[in-house]
């Protein structure tokens, strides 16, 4: 886990930087990472029962209201991303509760979560997004196809509503992430193209709550 000199600089740079995305001058095509590294199959999806791990949001579109609010189908099924460990051991953030793999229904809480907790890809782990260029909001569940986050591109888009607000979303090649930005310049304003080797080094990334929910991973607000 990140010490707390590291979390509290983290935290400051958030509030003092802004959108660290739209900053970063992502315009052109990233090369995604080398496929070499050890590679975890990825783990079955408890779709109606399972939380995010670091903002505990169910990973299932909820249907009717949902604090207050009322979501698209497929709405967080589009950026479902999983953390999938070699063999079960402790969740970093409730060691008593045996895993064999994490959960997130946003890319910025598995980076987030992953960033606080010492996390990395390729060691005893491997990171799983969703592409979405498979994906059919029409049919979410059984549309959501997995792909390694290194061998992805990401697309952010300042306007792009997903679920945490994180702007973001997961494709297997750079072709259809360029297609869907093409397609949405109109609505979604300034846009980037990431690698996740990129995404990680500018972690923690911006979404909603995050300064609240990073204090509370790293044990800064005494409940953990």
């Amino acid at each position: 886990m990140r010490n707390r000199r590291e979390v509290l600089k983290a935290l400051g740079g958030l509030v003092v930087a802004g959108p660290v995305l739209a900053q970063h001058m992502g315009h052109g095509m990233e090369s995604p990472a080398p496929v070499g590294g050890m590679r975890v199959p990825a783990r079955p999806i408890p779709w109606d029962e399972g939380l995010c791990a670091f903002c505990e949001m169910p990973i299932k579109t909820p249907e009717g209201q949902w604090r207050g609010r009322t979501f698209p189908k497929g709405f967080f099924e589009q950026t479902y991303s999983q953390i999938a460990f070699e063999k079960p051991r402790p969740a970093p953030h409730d060691p008593k509760q045996v895993v064999e793999a994490l959960h997130f229904e946003s890319i910025a809480c598995m980076v987030n979560y992953a960033w606080v907790h010492g996390l990395k890809d390729g060691e005893g782990a491997t990171f799983y997004v969703t592409d979405r260029g498979a994906y059919d909001p029409a049919r979410p569940q059984e549309t959501v196809r997995l792909i390694p986050a290194r061998q992805a591109t990401f697309y952010w888009g300042e306007k792009m509503m997903v679920v945490m607000n994180a702007k973001l979303l997961a494709f297997a090649s750079a072709k259809a992430a360029q297609e869907f930005a093409d397609r949405n310049k109109d609505q979604h304003g300034r846009q980037r193209f990431y690698s996740f080797q990129t995404l990680w080094d500018l972690a923690p990334l911006p979404e909603m709550n995050v300064v609240a929910l990073l204090a509370r991973h790293a044990g800064l607000l005494g409940d953990k």
